[in-house]
């Protein structure tokens, strides 16, 4: 009978003890994943320094003011010229091409021979110019002549004025094939001489730069085709594409920072002198901004960046310096109660204090770490003076908030550390 309370005390006991092992186990497992949450739910854009931290990267804090800075619009486009500086080179008489020393590319000045053409038609021109300078001679003779005959009555008032029609009839005659011949650049004197040529010349009428070559050597041309075409840079403007909704803050006069994009960011001034009223397809319009200085070397059609002063305005802005750049965006960093991960770390190995014990703990490492700092994104905007437009979250109270002015890019970098720190952890 002793024997069998004793088996059944023994049982009792050990069933009692597995309960209290399966009672702390599950306990413990609830506290890990309570803890861990914990850790994983801390915030990753807080850090806190240190007051040595504070001093060592010079951080000061500050408010958002309220300045005037100019505004400005920024807009793309191009460099154009006006269709008086495109020039379509044209053979003036129909001919052979018998030469066109010309590539794509090569400048040429005005004045300078391009193609020289070979027409036979030029030699009877210069022939019947030469002929009708002869005849001409003779009746201007004849004109006297009948003239003075006519009024002594010898001669017939009709012999008289078919005279001085024909003379007439020569003089015009001769008039446009001197013309004709000037046109093409052959001398009326030289016919004259009997120096016929069937050659005659085409030069620049303009300086600039040969953009195409349509023509070959020995092709016959006619006066509408074109053999090659010359860009002056003469006039060379800036076509800016402003959008509809910008349109109310254009204006004539209006000065302009332009930068192309194969300068390297050089700044180049202009002033808008005509602004197209028509609005495209896409909702834009084109408006004419001339150079300050214009220069010969610049190349039409160069894609270009702008920026239109719109005057200036209040707006929100702070500091230069308390803006920090992170991956391809603009941060700033204001003083927070928030706690950074590290300290949610700690909590976990603090957990077993009491909550007075703690609270003191928190009270201390609250002094030791000086002040925590929260990460904001902002949007940054025209710069003047030292300091930046700033676009912040509508949730930050600016009247409140306390933002760092000076010594930002040391509390990214602790904030960078303090995430490289974690990550490795992790691993």
């Amino acid at each position: 009978m002793k024997r069998i309370l004793f088996s059944i005390s023994l049982l009792w006991l050990t069933a009692g003890c597995g309960d209290t092992a399966k009672k702390e186990e599950t306990a413990t497992a609830e506290a890990k994943p309570a803890s861990e949450a914990a850790h994983e739910e801390a915030p990753a854009d807080v850090v806190e320094l240190t007051d040595d931290q504070l001093r060592i990267g010079a951080v000061s804090t500050g408010k958002v003011e309220y300045r005037n800075l100019g505004q400005l619009l920024q807009v793309n486009g191009r460099l154009a010229v006006p269709a008086q500086s495109q020039v379509a080179i044209t053979a003036l008489q129909g001919g052979f091409v018998r030469s066109l020393p010309l590539l794509p590319g090569q400048p040429v000045r005005k004045g300078q021979v391009l193609a020289r053409i070979e027409n036979p038609d030029l030699v009877q021109f210069q022939q019947d110019y030469a002929e009708n300078v002869s005849r001409l001679t003779y009746l201007d003779a004849e004109y006297a002549r009948q003239k003075e005959l006519s009024e002594q009555n010898v001669s017939a008032l009709k012999v008289f004025q078919q005279t001085a029609s024909e003379r007439n009839q020569v003089r015009s005659r001769l008039g446009g094939l001197a013309q004709r011949l000037r046109l093409v650049g052959l001398s009326p004197q030289a016919a004259l001489d009997g120096k016929f040529s069937s050659l005659y010349v085409i030069t620049a009428p303009v300086s600039g730069v040969v953009t195409d070559v349509l023509a070959t050597v020995g092709q016959y041309v006619q006066p509408a085709d074109v053999m090659a075409r010359i860009t002056s840079s003469q006039g060379l403007y800036a076509e800016l594409t402003v959008f509809e909704k910008d349109l109310p803050q254009i204006r004539e006069g209006q000065q302009v920072s332009i930068r192309l994009n194969n300068e390297g960011g050089r700044e180049r001034g202009g002033r808008i002198t005509y602004i197209n009223r028509t609005i495209e397809t896409d909702r834009s319009v084109r408006v004419v901004a001339r150079l300050n200085q214009p220069d010969a070397r610049l190349s039409p059609n160069t894609f270009l960046k702008a920026s239109l002063d719109l005057g200036a305005s209040r707006v929100a802005a702070l500091p230069e310096g308390a803006i920090v750049s992170a991956e391809g965006k603009d941060y700033i960093f204001i003083v927070t109660d928030e706690r950074a991960s590290e300290h949610h770390e700690h909590e976990k190995e603090e957990s077993e204090h009491s909550a007075k014990e703690e609270h003191d703990h928190k009270e201390g490492e609250k002094e030791q770490h000086g002040k925590a700092f929260k990460q904001i994104p902002v949007r940054r905007g025209v710069t003047e003076g030292g300091y930046s437009q700033v676009t912040l979250p509508g949730t930050l109270d600016l009247g409140k908030v306390q933002v760092v002015v000076k010594g930002a890019f040391a509390v990214l970098s602790q904030l960078q550390a303090a995430s490289g720190e974690e990550e490795g952890h992790a691993h």
